[in-house]
């Protein structure tokens, strides 16, 4: 019992030294880390609370937006509209990259001025200073357009009330204005449900209905409403096309703030103008020039449309080449009296190979379209008998003429043509020299309509028409070489006088000089087989004394026969391809360019290379034999 009773007191003993021990324990601790208060335990609470609560809502308004970001790519894309990285930015900095959607002003990216003004695209180019005119519910382009853009074979009277268009066999004639659109075609007249023409009360020019041109010249053209625009093609070469695999804008420039042109929508096609690195410039169907980002573009494909072919040729409906089959080579005979014949064949003692003969019958005297007349049939008949045919020479240098009169005047005009071909019939000659020299600018498509009107009048009598003119220069250019080329039957480059009476001294026709003639001449639309090239048979010797420069014209044989005279040294000139002479006789400083058989064999083989329809000589007596049995040879 008292073992167990000791066992006992030692289990209590240890319960009461833990005890203390612990007690003793928790106030150390109390020491070392103050009781917080219960109010800063709640505000770390609230605290905690807050910042979950912001990290939570940022955190849903983040996936709220991607997955409305999301769904609006998505729809972008189901959609076929533009996507990117641009997009996304400007959800949080709009100012940088959000997309204008300012839209350009149209009317001056057009030019438009006026409320009926139409711009015209032609190709990929906006016309800046051509526009066409809206009336009445159609295009209209002015005459200056017509000519700049289609043909300059519409003519207009000089009082500007009737537009004229010529072909091989009759003139097309209409009313400008709203009081008449009946035109004469193919003998019979036509009705159109549109006003043809009409003068424009605020800038007083001439337009003509696209619809009317179209006749006349081969161009597609497509008109647009707001602003009023027409696309224009009169050429149609390969182009790339590209198709949009989006929506999206056209912008006046590259970049997503330039101003919006047009929108084009998925699946539409533009013509690729030029590619950047992000951007690439386009032309839209309807007419817009400006700039889409690359993406949202689809591969180029190379493309040609259709040509359009149907309007009226002139080309076909004109000869082509001169009526002759073979070379023409014409010798002109000057005359100041009628001449049975006998003349001409003093003058044509030594010719040889000539098969035209063209006298100098007839001078213009008056603006009423009179003329002096020295035609005479025995002379026709010489001619005719020794294998000339007879193209008489119709000049207009010896008298003062008002031939702006003349030519303007229709009621004149045709008076004067039906004379002519009257008088041509009456004579039984073949054909007609035109050499007219003195027209002036304003008289030129005056001019040019009547040899226009003159060529169907003497086709229809068989009758051959040639015209005369200077090489082209910047002076002359209103004689119109390429509708020449077209009406006539012959246009004869006068190859001559380079230097002149009155000149500094020179060649009359040097080898460069002939050449720029024949190549101005078929550049401008002359047919090679229609150009003849008309060579001098005459040389000047050029006397300087002091400052004063004068020359005299002569023959080749009095040009030889001087040179032998003098003891002159002749050598060749390479630049001008003619033998060079000079000489001091008294105070005069002489100096020839000569004209004879080498240097008529260089102007004779240019004319070869061209391939041109003949050769022309002025004048009959100053040539020699030498110089004839060369042409003869080459024309063969």
């Amino acid at each position: 019992m008292s073992t167990s009773s000791g066992k006992k007191r030692s289990t209590g003993s240890k319960k009461k030294t833990s005890a203390k021990k612990s007690s003793g324990s928790k106030n150390r601790y109390i020491e070392e880390r103050p009781v917080e208060s219960k109010s800063k335990r709640e505000k770390k609470r609230r605290t905690r609370n807050k910042v979950i609560a912001v990290v939570v809502a940022i955190f849903l308004i983040l996936l709220i937006g991607g997955i409305s970001y999301g769904g609006k790519l998505y729809h972008d894309y189901k959609n076929g509209e533009q996507m990117g990285w641009n997009k996304f930015m400007a959800m949080f900095y709009p100012e940088k990259y959000s997309y204008s959607t300012d839209t350009a002003n149209l009317n001056e990216y057009f030019q438009i001025l006026k409320t009926d003004d139409v711009a015209i695209i032609l190709q990929d180019t906006i016309l800046k200073e051509d526009r066409g005119k809206f009336k009445n519910g159609r295009v209209y382009f002015s005459l200056d357009t017509i000519k700049d853009l289609f043909t300059n074979r519409f003519y207009v009277s000089a009082d500007e009330k009737s537009l004229l268009y010529s072909t091989s066999k009759e003139v097309r004639k209409v009313l400008i204005g709203e009081e008449s659109n009946t035109v004469t075609e193919n003998g019979a007249p036509v009705a159109y449900d549109y006003m043809v023409a009409y003068k424009d009360a605020s800038d007083g020019m001439i337009y003509v209905a696209a619809d009317y041109v179209k006749k006349y010249a081969n161009f597609s053209y497509a008109y647009y409403e707001d602003p009023h625009r027409v696309q224009v093609y009169t050429e149609w070469l390969p182009y790339n096309a590209v198709e949009l695999k989006m929506d999206t804008a056209v912008r006046y420039q590259g970049g997503i703030k330039s101003e919006v042109l047009t929108n084009v929508k998925k699946g539409d096609t533009v013509r690729l103008l030029e590619r950047m690195e992000n951007w690439s410039k386009v032309k839209t169907v309807d007419g817009f020039i400006g700039y889409v980002e690359n993406e949202t573009l689809l591969e180029a494909v190379e493309t040609t449309d259709p040509a359009v072919t149907d309007a009226y040729n002139p080309r076909m409906d004109y000869a082509l080449t001169g009526p002759l089959d073979k070379k023409v080579v014409l010798g002109w005979h000057q005359i100041y009296s009628a001449d049975d014949g006998t003349n001409l064949k003093e003058v044509t003692q030594n010719v040889t190979g000539m098969n035209v003969v063209s006298p100098t019958w007839w001078y213009l005297t008056g603006g009423d379209g009179s003329y002096k007349s020295y035609a005479n049939y025995y002379y026709v008949t010489y001619a005719h008998d020794h294998g000339y045919q007879v193209w008489p020479l119709i000049e207009d240098m010896t008298f003062e003429n008002d031939e702006y009169t003349l030519f303007s005047d229709e009621t004149l005009r045709a008076s004067f043509i039906d004379k002519l071909v009257s008088d041509c019939i009456q004579y039984k000659v073949d054909g007609l020299n035109v050499d007219f020299e003195r027209i002036g600018k304003e008289t030129g498509p005056h001019y040019v309509q009547f040899l226009r009107e003159l060529s169907i009048k003497m086709h229809e009598n068989g009758l051959i028409l040639s015209v005369d003119n200077y090489p082209m220069n910047q002076g002359n250019l209103y004689y119109n070489l390429g509708e020449q080329g077209l009406v006539c039957d012959y246009v004869i480059n006068m190859g001559y006088d380079e230097h002149w009476a009155g000149s500094a001294a020179g060649s009359v026709a040097s080898a460069p000089f002939v050449e720029k003639g024949i190549s101005d001449a078929i550049n401008a639309g002359v047919p090679a087989g229609k150009l003849i090239n008309a060579v001098p048979f005459y040389t000047r010797v050029w006397k300087t004394d002091g400052a004063t420069v004068t020359s005299e014209a002569v023959s080749m044989n009095t040009a030889a026969e001087w040179i032998a005279n003098h003891g002159i040294n002749v050598t060749w000139d390479e630049e001008c391809q003619q033998y060079y002479g000079e000489t001091t006789i008294g105070n005069n400083f002489c100096q020839i360019w000569q004209e004879e058989v080498k240097s008529m064999e260089v102007k004779l083989s240019i004319m070869q290379q061209y391939g041109v329809g003949g050769v022309a000589g002025w004048r009959l007596g100053l040539d020699n034999a030498a110089v004839w049995n060369v042409i003869a040879s080459y024309m063969q």
